[in-house]
């Protein structure tokens, strides 16, 4: 493991360590916890976008032939043995 340094102000550090003593964690687990729970957020964002990306990019092929004179099938004749 690593250590890292930060600087922040006086009143932010005070805030800091009273919300990691309240969890019951050192005040470097606690920002670690923080810091590790925004990657994981931002990573399933990222997933969502490509997600995203990937519907955008379906919806803008080529359109699906599947109209009947005009109108879409009712669900009746979509489900009819054939």
């Amino acid at each position: 493991m690593k250590n890292v340094t930060i600087s922040m102000d006086d009143k932010l550090l005070q805030l800091t360590e009273a919300e990691a003593a309240k969890a019951g964690v050192s005040t470097s687990e606690f920002i670690a916890d923080i810091v590790e729970t925004a990657l994981a957020a931002k990573t399933v964002e990222s997933g969502k976008n490509k997600q995203l990306e990937a519907l955008e990019r379906f919806f803008a092929g080529p359109k699906l032939n599947i109209s009947e004179n005009g109108r879409m099938p009712t669900a009746e004749e979509r489900n009819a043995r054939r």
